[in-house]
């Protein structure tokens, strides 16, 4: 089944607006199409418009006025975050903390238990063993735009409080400040996905969204991992970004390299 098709008509309805309007096919301040316009666009009947047109209001895109029709709010179309993919650990860390943003970071809990027989594997443990975990939300502007999950070997890492991370420290810094671990590596994976009913409630998204999964894996010099890191970030609120130097054409007569 196609996951697009899974997701209730309301939702598929609600994400296909809130394209349009990033996409300036409803400008701001402009009255979006009347509820009978919609239903004849999405061929779908007046409930399904109005919980649709519910969840943009709930998100601030979009408000009622009487005698004029549901005008596009300022501000509807929203920054996102970009991530230099450049291999240098500096520039990523910081495009990816967002210090240039003010970002809110909120501890959800620290636990040790059971996780992931890849990550135990990786960490050198046990497959049964638990591990230590600490769960993170980050917004901006009170709206969620990532969900981190931190892994490590729980003798490693119990001193770590919410307090510890507190306002918005990133998970880097306190491995080196306060544990006194150093890192020489960071192994990273990208993987696009969607949310799962799960990651849509943390990230108050909807089931279906479109999301990235990050693995960050850190080593010390030895080349023995020391922490893993699941970041879940919304597929709206970021991109990924790089600037490739190009070498030098190739001399006339001479096949080039199929770079393409």
């Amino acid at each position: 089944m196609n996951p697009t098709e899974a997701l209730p008509q309301y939702r598929q309805v609600a994400d296909t607006l809130r394209r349009r309007i990033r996409n300036g096919e409803y400008r701001q301040g402009q009255p979006l199409p009347t509820q009978a316009e919609l239903e004849r666009i999405f061929q779908v009947s007046g409930i399904t418009i109005r919980k649709a047109l519910g969840i943009l209001a709930g998100e601030g895109r979009v408000r009622g006025r009487r005698g004029v029709g549901t005008l596009v709010m300022p501000g509807a179309a929203e920054e996102k975050l970009a991530i230099k993919v450049s291999g240098n650990f500096r520039e990523w860390l910081e495009s990816a903390s967002g210090q240039n943003h003010p970002i809110e970071q909120e501890v959800l809990d620290i636990a040790v238990a059971p996780g992931p027989a890849d990550i135990a594997a990786a960490l050198a443990l046990p497959l049964q063993a638990p591990l230590w975990r600490m769960r993170r939300l980050r917004r901006i502007a009170g709206r969620p735009i990532s969900h981190h999950v931190n892994y490590g070997a729980p003798a490693r890492f119990a001193q770590v409080t919410a307090a510890t991370m507190a306002p918005s420290r990133s998970f880097v810094e306190v491995m080196r400040a306060e544990l006194g671990i150093v890192l020489a590596r960071m192994d990273q994976r990208v993987e696009a996905m969607v949310a799962e009913r799960d990651l849509a409630e943390i990230l108050e998204t909807g089931f279906g969204a479109p999301l990235f999964m990050v693995e960050n894996r850190y080593l010390d010099p030895a080349g023995a991992v020391v922490a893993v890191t699941l970041l879940y970030l919304r597929g709206d609120r970021y991109v990924y970004q790089s600037s490739i130097p190009l070498e030098e054409e190739a001399p006339r007569g001479k096949m080039g390299n199929g770079k393409g």
